[in-house]
């Protein structure tokens, strides 16, 4: 009986080498980082029944935490685990859900879309940054035009897409047209071999609501994907007549689904191929953009998450420093946390006899300069972190999993005396920065710093050694 050539069985390469405990310890903060999540959540929960109006800004909170953090982790880690990782036709929000469907394929550059999007009406959206979200905030808030808003970030081959383009409807920003690109990979083809150098998923923006699985304030899309998707092609050869378009029939089953934001979706699973023929034009962010068409360039590019979760740190840091300060120099302050602490009666004994402030002064020495040693190590490991050091990252989580777990255990068990505010700062800047920690942007950007420097460091040791020989 055959039984295969196990001796000549392929490899599976990583974009960015990973080694088996790497993956290992990766995964165990990442699942650590959602318990986290989930803790802090049944705290404010039941911190929020008992305190009149004080409830209301904690039960703002407890949606906060439940909606942009707890939820998109859990789904993050369920979706891990049972959807596939692989072209199925449909996109990918960072959560790992099921997205909008990819309903045109390109053949062309990237210069031919941008002329034949601008040709046709079409605007570039901006892309996701702090400035641009408080801008869509503020416009939907208001009903102001932007033109340029940004949309959401959609993974196919694990990555974001390259650019978006939009139209917006009468100057309503709840309401607009919008595709969203995306490179293949090298030799990469369709399901039954067809060949596009791009893929895109365009739907219609139809509202704001709030999401079906995380419950945050997202744009609703119309269910109709296939009229979207028709609308995107007819005004592309509306500007440009010669364009040819080809429709693979029965790409996918027609089916009706949910998105990432739990809109109703529906198609007939049509795909239109659409050649370019037009010269293109140069647009003035290729070469800023041009990196989010790489997964390896991505991967160099600093994640917004891990840098707003290393400044939080960065502050929570300081700002223990400067409590530990003015702590150990007030006496009497040190004195009542000392005799809070359930200190044995050797030390109570001592604290009221003569030798008590000679004491206290030996210990507000020893607590600063622990304190002190702990905060520079700590900020050391965040600005190598954000310099990509792969091990910095994993030492500032064991760091933080031990705080929180200090931390929330003494909430716990009732050991904690801190105020209310500062308990749940300290907890939630811990739980943020864990979140971002160990998000997929901040592992791979990480990864790719430390290999790069690797390489960099292998390439000066050999031309070294070539100057030694020579």
């Amino acid at each position: 009986m055959y039984r295969g050539d196990f001796e000549s069985r392929g490899e599976h390469k990583d974009i960015i080498p990973r080694t088996f405990w790497v993956g290992i310890w990766d995964t165990a903060f990442f699942t650590l980082a959602g318990i986290a999540s989930v803790v802090l959540t049944v705290l404010i929960l039941l911190n929020t029944v008992g305190h009149s109006w004080w409830g209301i800004p904690i039960a703002l909170s407890f949606w906060a935490v439940t909606a942009y953090l707890t939820l998109p982790r859990f789904h993050a880690i369920m979706t891990r685990i049972y959807v596939p990782d692989y072209f199925i036709g449909r996109t990918r929000t960072p959560d790992g859900l099921l997205g909008d469907p990819v309903n045109i394929g390109i053949i062309g550059s990237e210069e031919q879309i941008h002329q034949v999007m601008q040709d046709a009406g079409w605007t570039r959206a901006d892309e996701v940054t702090l400035g641009s979200s408080w801008k869509i905030i503020v416009s939907t808030i208001t009903r102001k035009s932007y033109s340029e808003a940004p949309v959401s970030p959609l993974k196919i081959f694990g990555r974001v897409q390259s650019f978006a383009y939009q139209q917006e409807v009468d100057g309503n920003p709840e309401k607009r047209h919008h595709v969203r690109f995306w490179r293949t990979p090298d030799g990469w083809l369709l399901p039954g071999g067809h060949r596009v150098d791009w893929l895109a998923a365009g739907t219609y923006d139809s509202g704001v609501g709030f999401s079906f699985f995380t419950l945050q304030v997202t744009h609703r899309i119309d269910a109709d994907t296939d009229f979207e998707r028709d609308y995107i092609v007819e005004s592309i050869q509306y500007a440009h007549p010669s364009t040819r378009v080809d429709i693979i029939e029965d790409f996918s089953t027609g089916y009706h689904s949910r998105n990432g934001g739990g809109d109703t979706i529906r198609t007939d699973g049509a795909l239109p191929i659409i050649t370019l023929s037009n010269e293109g034009v140069k647009d003035p962010r290729q070469v800023k953009d041009l990196n989010l068409a790489s997964a390896h360039d991505l991967a160099y590019e600093m994640p917004a998450g891990l840098l707003i979760a290393s400044v939080m740190m960065i502050i929570s840091t300081l700002l223990e420093l400067a409590n530990a300060v003015l702590t150990v120099v007030n006496h009497q302050e040190l004195r009542s946390t000392v005799l809070r602490s359930d200190a044995s009666e050797e030390i109570t004994a001592l604290l009221a006899g003569e030798q008590g402030e000679t004491f206290l002064t030996v210990l507000s020495g020893v607590l600063l300069a622990v304190t002190l040693v702990f905060s520079l190590v700590h900020l050391f490991l965040l600005w190598s972190t954000l310099r990509g050091s792969s091990k910095a990252r994993r030492l500032v989580l064991l760091l933080l999993a031990v705080s929180f777990t200090v931390t929330a255990g003494g909430v716990i068990w009732g050991h904690q005396h801190m105020p209310l505010s500062a308990l749940f700062f300290q907890l939630g800047v811990s739980v943020f920065a864990m979140l971002g920690f160990t998000s997929d942007a901040a592992v791979s950007y990480t990864a790719a710093r430390t290999f790069h420097m690797r390489d960099i460091r292998l390439r000066h040791r050999g031309s070294r050694r070539k100057q030694t020989s020579s």
